[in-house]
C-alpha cells in the first residue's frame, strides 16, 4: 500500500520565510461555514500532547462565542491515539473531528473509510502556505490543519551538558557515546525517550535512513517510494548498522525508555533523570511548563560527520474533520475558529512549537539555530514513518529492541526485511 505523499525540502524554506514575517491578527472564525440555531455537540479525539494542556481554555472561548455548538473532548495517551482511531473507523463510530498525520497509516484508512472531508473550502485554509497545504493533501483533499511543523531532534540540558564536559551538543557519535559515559558515571542517563509512542521507539533509523538518503539520490527516491531492495548487500548493511547503533545508543538511554508514555519521557526529562529528550520541535512549551528553570536548548542526532548529517523535517499532527458527520457544518465553524490566526497563535505560543501558518508566532529561542539547518542540502522530508507503513515501522524497532537484548543480528534484520517486502512498491 503505498503512503501518502512526502513533503518536498521547499517546505521547509516556505515555513521558516512564514515564520520570521511576523503575527498576523485576522480572525476567520465564520469564513467557509455556517452555524445552526439549534444546539449541537461535537466530539472531538486527540492525544493528550497535542494542544499541551491549553484544549479546555480554547473550547471554552469558542462555547462563550458560539453557545449553540459544544465541544467534548476526548484525550487519550499518545501511545493508543492511533490504535483507538483505528477502532473507531473499523466499528463506524468516528468523532466529529479528530487527530490524523498525513504520513500515518491510520489517515489512509480513514481516507479508504470515506472520513476525511476536505478542508480546502474553509477559510481557515488559506492561513497556510501553498506548500504546507499541499504536504497535507490525500488524494486532491486537504486532509487536516496541522498543528505545525517541525524538525526531529533531541531537546537538551545544557547544564547537565556542561557539568559533563560538554560546552556544546557532541558533534559526533563518538563524542555522543562519550558524553553517555560520562554521564552515567555521574548517576544520570543520557536520554529518554518514549517507545510506547507507536513509532517512536525505532526513531534513530530516520537518521540511519536520512545519512544515506542525503548523500545518495538513487536510495532516496527507492527510499521515499518504498521500494529499497534489501537483497542488496550494501542495503541490507545499512539495517546492519542501524541496529548496532541503537544497540550502542541504549546503553545510556533511561531504564523503562521502551515502555514509555511520551508524557512520562518528558517527565523524566524535565526532572532531570536524563540530559536529552528525543523529539522535535513541537514541545518547548509543554518543557518550559515543565522544567521552568532549565536552561533549555535542542540539537540533531550527531549520526554522521557534521557536513554530512541530515536534518529530519516532519509535519506535526493535525485536526480533521469526519466528512460522514451529521454536523459538519458546526465542525466547520469550530475548525475555522480554532485555526483562524488569533486563535492559532494561542496554540503556538503555548506549544512553542514551529508554526505552521504564514505570519504566526514566535520560535522558541531553543529552535534558534534550526532555520540555518533547514537552509541546507541535507534535509530529508517525510513523515512521522515516512515511506515505511507503521507497522513495519514498529516492526522495525521491535527487532532493533530484540537484537539489543538477544544479539542475533541477522535474525533481527531478517525479521524487518521480511515486514517491509510485505509492503514493498514493486
Amino acid at each position: 500500500m503505498k503512503q501518502s505523499k512526502t513533503l518536498k525540502v521547499s517546505a521547509a524554506a516556505l515555513t521558516v520565510a512564514a515564520l520570521l514575517a511576523g503575527c498576523g491578527s485576522k480572525d476567520n472564525s465564520s469564513g467557509g461555514s455556517s452555524e445552526s440555531s439549534d444546539s449541537v455537540t461535537l466530539s472531538m479525539t486527540f492525544a493528550e500532547s497535542l494542544f499541551a494542556g491549553v484544549h479546555e481554555d480554547l473550547i471554552k472561548e469558542f462555547q462563550s462565542k458560539h453557545p449553540t455548538i459544544k465541544v467534548k473532548a476526548e484525550t487519550l495517551p499518545d501511545g493508543v491515539i492511533y490504535d483507538s482511531l483505528r477502532t473507531k473507523i473499523s466499528t463506524g463510530e468516528m468523532p466529529d473531528l479528530y487527530q490524523i498525520n498525513i504520513g500515518h497509516v491510520t489517515t489512509d484508512m480513514a481516507n479508504k473509510g470515506g472520513y476525511i472531508y476536505d478542508l480546502s473550502s474553509l477559510e481557515s485554509s488559506k492561513n497556510y502556505a501553498d506548500s504546507i497545504r499541499k504536504a497535507t493533501t490525500l488524494d486532491g483533499k486537504t486532509a487536516l490543519f496541522s498543528l505545525g511543523v517541525g524538525v526531529m531532534g533531541f531537546a537538551y540540558d545544557k547544564k547537565a551538558f556542561a557539568e559533563a564536559g560538554y560546552a556544546a551538543p557532541p558533534k559526533t557519535w563518538d563524542e555522543l557515546l562519550d558524553l553517555g559515559k560520562k554521564l552515567k558515571a555521574k548517576g544520570k542517563d543520557l536520554l529518554v525517550y518514549s517507545s510506547k509512542w507507536e513509532t517512536g521507539i525505532a526513531n534513530v533509523f530516520h537518521w540511519t535512513f536520512g545519512a544515506k538518503a542525503a548523500a545518495d539520490d538513487a536510495f532516496k527516491k527507492a527510499y521515499l517510494s518504498n521500494s529499497l531492495d534489501f537483497s542488496k548487500p550494501e542495503n541490507r548493511a545499512l539495517v546492519e548498522e542501524g541496529f548496532k547503533r541503537f544497540k550502542e545508543l541504549n546503553q545510556y538511554v533511561r531504564t523503562g525508555s521502551f515502555t514509555n508514555e511520551y508524557s512520562v519521557a518528558q517527565q523524566a526529562f524535565a526532572n532531570g533523570d536524563a540530559a536529552m529528550l528525543m523529539g522535535g520541535t513541537w514541545e518547548a512549551g509543554a518543557l518550559r511548563k515543565l522544567a521552568p528553570n532549565m536552561d533549555l536548548g535542542f540539537m540533531n542526532l550527531p549520526y554522521s560527520a557534521e557536513d554530512k548529517n541530515p536534518y529530519i523535517f516532519v509535519p506535526e499532527d493535525g485536526i480533521a474533520i469526519n466528512a460522514k458527520s451529521k454536523n459538519v457544518e458546526a465542525a466547520k465553524t469550530f475548525l475555522n475558529w480554532l485555526f483562524s490566526k488569533d486563535t492559532y497563535a494561542k496554540i503556538q505560543e503555548t506549544k512553542g512549537t514551529f508554526s505552521a501558518q504564514t505570519g504566526v508566532g514566535k520560535l522558541d529561542e531553543s529552535y534558534a539555530e534550526v532555520p540555518k539547518w533547514l537552509e541546507t542540502n541535507r534535509v530529508v522530508s517525510f513523515a512521522n514513518t515516512g515511506p515505511i507503513p507503521s507497522a513495519t515501522w514498529v516492526a522495525l524497532g521491535n527487532a532493533a529492541q530484540e537484537y539489543t537484548f538477544k544479539d542475533d543480528l541477522n535474525k533481527a534484520v531478517d525479521k524487518f526485511i521480511a515486514e517491509y517486502d510485505k509492503t514493498k512498491q514493486k
